[in-house]
């Protein structure tokens, strides 16, 4: 896959875990996972599914015949043990019940689990992560500007929104609410935060939706600043202009994408 398709599965990834994490929900000796979308995580991972039994499960190699065997339930655990051992354990036949070394097996897996519930996702997320590329060159951001380029031009909220979500993702950038802008313009930046909540920002993104201008302010921008504040309530009434417009801020944050890789 290319650069792009790359850091969109990236950013997809991301989200899949957010969501996900938000929708288990936890009762005492029970836990709900939301299995579709989990589904969708374990698809994008080199896990191979396996049906055992009544068990769904999702395996790769590890060390010879050990393996690492994710038991497709609400529990979500992650084994580090043979197919067969986890069979026997999660779904253990009848005549296997005849013995005590078994029956000690199905009372207590301590020694062969790794991971259970959102402990087992962040594990899944990395093993996807990890066969992503996400190395680029000055040639990939330059694939990725000439995008956001027609985008502008044809004015497409879709296009430009997807260059923003692409920079943004290498560059760290969020949302940032000011209080002191209409509903149609969004404001994005880099926090800088020293542990708490952040009122500082770099290199401040602003882009009004409604006209399709954008600009940004270079350097830092405080919240706390009144006089950080005005300038914002100028540059919105047209008062003020941008360091940079339009494309240029494109240009701008593919340069900083190529300085932070070096």
């Amino acid at each position: 896959m290319s650069f792009k398709e790359n850091l969109r599965a990236k950013i997809n990834l991301d989200g899949l875990l957010r969501k996900i994490t938000s929708t288990i929900r936890e009762t005492p000796g029970q836990r709900r996972l939301d299995k579709e979308l989990t589904q969708e995580l374990l698809e994008m991972t080199d896990l191979e599914h396996k049906k055992v039994r009544d068990l769904h499960l999702y395996v790769r190699p590890l060390d010879g015949a050990i393996m690492e065997v994710l038991v497709f339930d609400n529990e979500l655990a992650i084994y580090h043990t043979t197919v067969y051992d986890v069979a026997l354990r999660k779904s253990p036949e009848w005549k296997e019940m005849f013995s005590i070394k078994n029956i000690k097996k199905v009372m207590n897996d301590q020694d062969v689990i790794f991971t259970k519930g959102k402990e087992s996702l962040k594990r899944i997320h990395a093993n996807a992560l990890a066969l992503l590329d996400l190395s680029y060159t000055k040639d990939d951001l330059a694939l990725l500007v000439e995008d956001a380029r027609r985008g502008l031009e044809k004015k497409s909220l879709e296009r430009i929104q997807e260059s923003f979500d692409l920079f943004f993702e290498l560059l760290d950038f969020q949302p940032v609410s000011l209080g002191v802008l209409e509903y149609d313009s969004q404001i994005f930046a880099r926090p800088k935060t020293n542990g708490g909540t952040a009122t500082t920002f770099e290199n401040t993104l602003f882009f009004n939706e409604e006209n399709f201008t954008l600009g940004l302010k270079k350097g830092t921008l405080s919240s706390q600043s009144d006089l950080d504040l005005a300038w914002v309530m100028q540059y919105a009434r047209g008062e003020e202009t941008a360091d940079l417009e339009g494309l240029e801020v494109f240009e701008f944050l593919a340069e900083l994408a190529l300085k932070e890789k070096l």
